[in-house]
C-alpha cells in the first residue's frame, strides 16, 4: 500500500492531472478541462512553494534521526536530501490537487463531484499516512503540506473567481473556453 500511494503522490497525480486537463481540453469537455486544470494549478505552485520551504527548513528525515522531530540543518536543505523533510510534497502535491478539483466542481451534479472528490481526498490521507508509515516524514511534515496544498488551491481559486473567460483560460483550455457554459471556478 505505501508504495502505491507514494507513486500516486509523485508521478500518479501529476499524469491524471495531465489526462483530466489536456484530454478536457482535446476532447472539448469544458468542465473536465477546467476541473483538470485547477488541479494541476494547484498541484504545480503548491509543489514549488513547498520544495522553496523544504530548502531553507533544512529538517531532517525520521530515518536520519529517529526520535528527534526538532532537528533542524539549515545549511544542508539545499543539498541534502536527508535534510529535505518539512513539508512533504507528496502530501503538498496530492492535497493541492484534490482541494482543487474540489473547489473547480462546484457547477457538477453532486453524485458525480462526490465520486470524483472523494477518492482524491481519500487518497492523500493515504499518501499522508504513507509519508509518516515509511519513515520519510514527521507527522508535522505532513500536517504542514495539508495547510501549504489548501491554501495554495483556495488562493488560486479565489484568484480564478475575478479573472473567468481572460486570455489565459483561452490559452489553456483551448476551444473548450470558447464553450457558452463556464462553471464557477
Amino acid at each position: 500500500m505505501s508504495v502505491a500511494a507514494n507513486w500516486w503522490g509523485g508521478p500518479g497525480i501529476i499524469w491524471f492531472g495531465a489526462v483530466l486537463w489536456l484530454g478536457g481540453r482535446t476532447l472539448k469537455r469544458t468542465t473536465v478541462a477546467r476541473i483538470g486544470l485547477r488541479g494541476a494549478e494547484g498541484l504545480a505552485i503548491a509543489s514549488a512553494l513547498s520544495a522553496i520551504i523544504k530548502g531553507f527548513a533544512g529538517r531532517a528525515r525520521p530515518f536520519v534521526t529517529p526520535g528527534e522531530p526538532w532537528h533542524w540543518e539549515f545549511a544542508h536543505g539545499w543539498s541534502d536530501a536527508h535534510f529535505f523533510s518539512m513539508p512533504s510534497g507528496h502530501t503538498t502535491a496530492t492535497t493541492a490537487f484534490a482541494v482543487g478539483v474540489l473547489l473547480a466542481t462546484r457547477g457538477i451534479g453532486v453524485s458525480q463531484r462526490v465520486a470524483l472528490v472523494v477518492p482524491l481526498i481519500a487518497s492523500a490521507g493515504a499518501v499522508a499516512f504513507a509519508r509518516v508509515y515509511t519513515d520519510q516524514h514527521w507527522l508535522s511534515d505532513v500536517l504542514a503540506a495539508v495547510v501549504l496544498g489548501t491554501v495554495t488551491s483556495v488562493v488560486l481559486a479565489r484568484i480564478h473567481t475575478r479573472t473567468r473567460g481572460d486570455g489565459y483560460h483561452r490559452v489553456m483550455l483551448g476551444a473548450a473556453a470558447a464553450s457558452p457554459v463556464a462553471p464557477v471556478a
